[in-house]
């Protein structure tokens, strides 16, 4: 079993492949013929997550597009909690055992 920090590491890396994704679709926007991909989520086997490109044959939808930002966005911050909530959790015990 990972970490919690390894698990919340893992989510940072596909919310950030996810946000790499959004962005490609975002600057084709305009491009003749390009179609959208979308970020793939899987759970690893030992609790983690990763993301991959997916072509969704479809064309562009700037609101699709807006709303995955968002949530990236979101998924980014709250796994950076995760990784905070961590650390000051571990300074708690090291304080403890002091």
């Amino acid at each position: 079993m990972n970490s919690i920090s390894n698990i919340a590491s893992s989510a940072l890396r596909a919310f950030s492949t996810s946000q790499q994704i959004t962005a490609h679709n975002v600057a084709n926007l305009n491009t003749d013929g390009f179609k959208a991909s979308k970020a793939t989520f899987q759970e690893n086997g030992t609790g983690g997550v990763t993301a991959s490109a997916s072509s969704t044959g479809d064309s562009i939808d700037i609101s699709r597009e807006a709303v995955n930002l968002i949530s990236n966005a979101h998924g980014f911050k709250a796994n950076l909690n995760v990784l905070k909530a961590t650390d000051e959790m571990t300074k708690e015990l090291l304080n403890i055992k002091a």
